[in-house]
């Protein structure tokens, strides 16, 4: 059965739209041209003629930092690519964990190096939109949504969809006016769509011995969404720029004619 907001793609996890979403101005997010997904490594052929043939998709940004791809996007049509790296891989230098192919830990390695690079409290959010190039890239997608073409997909992704593409969700919600509980609840989403993950994942870690408070860290590191950490994000966006709007505005220097552009094209 299909989840809310579900794009119909069987191959890749976490793939759903914004479209539908009530705006505060009495309109509604438009459908089929704001998608967001998990990495596209493994999709199929028949996946991508949804993305090309319903979708019309024209542009695929990936926030993936480049150790993480194991492979590069597929090649859809003539979709346009933009690679964003939203967090500043110092933080893995910092922990002498540069070197290293994250691609080839265990989920053991992997959950320690996300503990290093303090990626599993609530601050986490927090340095991606803080940091020079999470700005830069939430910019750029931010750049490359007023450059779209009103009636062809954008796509974004980052691994699993969750945190790096739950942020761009977010703020872009923000500027188009969706109340904050909509948006918390389209970025809880995620752990609809990878419930059986999320099982399977804390039922993998138990097995091995280990208790409940590290399972749930390695749900956090590969599937899971935690409310508490989007709510610190908002937080710190209010308090250091009054709203997500003005952190738009004045964090990634988008103008409010930009926003109001933005609402023309993508709300109706």
């Amino acid at each position: 059965m299909d989840h809310r907001q579900s794009i119909k793609l069987k191959s890749v996890r976490n793939a759903r739209e914004l479209g539908g979403y009530p705006s505060s101005d009495g309109r509604t997010v438009k459908s089929g041209v704001l998608l967001r997904t998990a990495k596209l490594d493994e999709i199929t052929s028949e996946d991508i003629q949804i993305l090309k043939e319903h979708y019309r998709v024209e542009t695929i940004i990936d926030f993936r930092m480049a150790m993480e791809m194991a492979n590069e996007d597929p090649v859809i049509g003539d979709v346009y690519y933009a690679h964003l790296d939203v967090i500043d891989t110092a933080a893995f230098s910092s922990q002498n964990t540069a070197s290293i192919d994250i691609k080839k830990l265990t989920i053991f390695q992997m959950v320690t190096l996300a503990e290093m690079a303090g990626m599993l409290d609530e601050k986490m959010y927090i340095g991606f939109l803080s940091s020079d190039m999470g700005k830069k890239a939430y910019e750029q997608f931010f750049r490359i949504l007023l450059e779209a073409s009103p009636d062809r997909a954008v796509l974004w992704h980052c691994t699993s969809g969750k945190d790096r593409t739950g942020l761009a969700a977010m703020l872009l919600l923000s500027a188009l006016g969706v109340d904050e509980t909509v948006i918390m609840e389209d970025y809880l989403l995620t752990n609809e769509y990878h419930a059986d993950k999320i099982e399977s994942t804390k039922r993998f870690m138990l097995s091995n011995g280990l208790d409940d408070t590290y399972a749930e860290k390695a749900a956090l590191v590969y599937d899971k969404v935690d409310e508490r950490f989007m709510q610190a994000a908002i937080a710190y966006l209010k308090d250091t720029y009054g709203s997500v709007v003005g952190y738009i505005r004045d964090g990634l220097h988008i103008t409010q004619d930009e926003i109001n552009r933005l609402k023309e094209k993508y709300l109706v």
